[in-house]
């Protein structure tokens, strides 16, 4: 799995796409703590120890990277919208708005991330129990003209490949929280920064897109001063519109 703080990174990039200069550390925050989150699953594969909860031992890529988190999130979200909108007075529009962005993030950066690619995530878990990697090329030659190797067919027409891993019960995620599945022993415990070049651009890129979404717009956020036409403009309709008087 790419490590948890290219997730967050990640999160950091979206946010501040979709924020522009609204963007800011609260929002860096809720954005980085959203792409990381689920990767707290790996620690609940702790539970499953002799005598712990009834939990599965390969809890990591399942648990907290199923799409019912941020769905339902997002219905929530939705509902109060259209109904109490209670969380709008809680958080204010400013609030509401950035935690649309945190059930994106959630669910492109911290899922989508593993989903992606060879990491693998189980998205509809526990009602569908099966680990997924949607990886593969799309390609245009002089030869097969349009070729594709997300979605292959089987031998008998109609089962379709789309990167079945197995459940929880056949397929397990390293952590450094459980390196091996059964008894740790003297297993080593490895943390990954980043293992590839493109996610080191992605972790050096967050802060940067960061700081010029939270500059883009910064002339525009700041008082209008005279010289820049917005006194002369409110004296002018100050005078063509007097307030009405008894006399």
């Amino acid at each position: 799995m790419p490590p948890t703080v290219v997730h967050a990174a990640l999160g950091v990039i979206l946010a501040a796409a979709a924020l522009g200069a609204a963007f800011d550390r609260r929002a860096a925050v809720v954005a980085g703590a959203a792409g990381a989150a689920p990767d707290l699953d790996a620690l609940l594969g702790l539970l499953a120890v002799p005598g712990g909860l009834p939990v599965p031992e390969s809890t990591h890529g399942a648990v907290l990277h199923t799409l019912f988190i941020p769905g339902l999130a997002a219905a929530v979200l939705y509902a109060d919208a259209r109904r109490d909108r209670l969380v709008a007075e809680r958080l204010g529009a400013a609030g509401v708005r950035l935690a649309w962005v945190a059930v994106v993030v959630y669910a492109a950066a911290g899922i989508g991330l593993d989903l992606l690619n060879v990491a693998t995530a189980n998205p509809f878990w526990p009602l569908h129990d099966q680990f997924y990697a949607f990886v593969g090329s799309i390609v245009f030659s002089n030869q097969e003209l349009f070729a594709q190797s997300y979605v292959q067919f089987g031998t008998e027409g109609y089962a379709v490949y789309v990167g079945q891993q197995g459940g929880t019960a056949e397929f397990f995620i390293p952590s450094p929280f459980n390196p091996v599945r059964g008894p740790n022993g003297n297993s080593e415990r490895i943390v990954d920064i980043v293992e590839s070049g493109w996610q080191l651009l992605v972790l050096a890129a967050a802060p940067l897109v960061g700081w010029l979404a939270a500059h883009s717009d910064a002339a525009s956020r700041t008082t209008a001063s005279p010289a820049d036409g917005g006194g002369s403009e409110a004296a002018s309709s100050s005078e063509a519109d007097p307030v009405p008087t008894d006399d």
